[in-house]
């Protein structure tokens, strides 16, 4: 990590908004594999790029890609990225997405992320992750994609320094169940060797 004497440099972490058109994309390729993946990357090459260069103009010195390779969440892109896991459909009232204060808050948010429409862009609050076997690093081609994009994009701009961002692996996959795993414990550990 770059130190500065002079000013303290900014930063962020977390997952930025996607453009309209990557999202109509990632929800093609997850529906079915019904998108051209090429204009897939290409897309989101462009827009790695672009999320760059506007945390440039805001002022950010230490750059990261937005979290745009990661075409879930930020804790749940790891379901992509590691083996052991199958997802299951959430039994009724069990669902532990459908409680508390924020439900009641932002009903048209759920309601957008849940829905079944066109807009919908996530499952992820209907189905629940369970470890069954043991849990390894698969996602060695998208991570050199993310790698890839972002080194693209700072390739015309100046910045301090840049950054990929990662969930810590004990919030990686929240609400996890395990099955597999003598205890919660062991089951992060895998998590944190994999990841």
């Amino acid at each position: 990590m770059k130190r500065s004497s002079h000013r303290i440099l900014t930063t962020h972490v977390g997952s930025l908004i996607r453009p309209p058109q990557l999202l109509e994309l990632v929800r093609a390729l997850d529906n079915g594999g019904t998108g051209d993946v090429r204009v897939y990357e290409k897309c989101l090459t462009d827009s790695v790029a672009e999320v760059v260069r506007r945390q440039i103009q805001a002022g950010i010195d230490i750059v990261n890609d937005g979290e745009f390779g990661k075409s879930t969440s930020w804790a749940l892109y790891a379901l992509k990225r590691v083996s052991g896991f199958e997802l299951r459909p959430v039994k009724p009232g069990a669902n532990p997405f459908a409680r508390g204060a924020d439900r009641e808050r932002f009903k048209d948010f759920y309601a957008e992320l849940e829905g079944g429409n066109d807009r919908t862009w996530s499952n992820v609050t209907q189905q629940e992750a369970v470890c069954v076997a043991p849990v390894k690093y698969t996602g060695l081609t998208e991570l050199q994609h993310d790698i890839d994009n972002l080194k693209s994009a700072l390739n015309s701009v100046r910045v301090e320094e840049a950054f990929l961002p990662v969930a810590a692996p004990s919030s990686a996959i929240p609400d996890r169940k395990n099955e597999y795993y003598r205890n919660e414990e062991e089951l992060v550990v895998a998590l944190t060797e994999a990841l």
